[in-house]
């Protein structure tokens, strides 16, 4: 059966399992700082916005007060914040102190997170609507005032 209708077959196929696969909400589950695991599924219902960063990256501790603004100003929006390095958890909270972060910070350790990468390049702060489809990815620092006019586009 080697004919263009086997062609036909395979590429709907493949299509079909590429549209389910994105019909479906992101997810992940992550420990937090305390070794809590938090899902994104426990935040359905809400806009969440998740911010992938790591010590190392200067534009990303810079970005840290404006996601703290951000969810102050924001307290029906959630933000998360990914550790996307190895470090212990004692060694991020550590690093942490001084900016008084209002948000949960979760280890990314080894988990893969399928709906999110390939990452570019930190900081990546991501968009995920109350159904759990990512609906925004911005590579580069975000401030308060940019991720509320994301919100803002994206819920009118």
């Amino acid at each position: 059966m080697n004919s263009p209708y086997r062609l036909l077959l395979i590429a709907c196929m493949t299509m079909t399992l590429w549209l389910q696969a994105q019909a479906d909400p992101a997810d992940f589950s992550l420990n937090d700082l305390d070794g809590n695991p938090v899902s994104l599924a426990d935040f359905r219902g809400r806009w969440v916005v998740v911010n992938f960063w790591a010590s190392w990256c200067s534009p990303c501790v810079r970005e840290l007060p404006e996601l703290s603004a951000f969810q102050r100003q924001n307290p029906d929006v959630q933000v998360l914040g990914i550790n996307f390095e190895e470090t212990s958890a004692d060694k991020a909270r550590e690093f942490l102190r001084p900016f008084g972060i209002n948000f949960p910070i979760l280890m990314i350790g080894n988990t893969p997170l399928v709906p999110f990468e390939p990452l570019e390049g930190l900081p990546t702060t991501v968009i995920v609507d109350p159904g759990g489809e990512i609906v925004e990815r911005h590579m580069g620092p975000v401030s308060a005032s940019y991720l509320k006019s994301i919100l803002q586009r994206h819920q009118s």
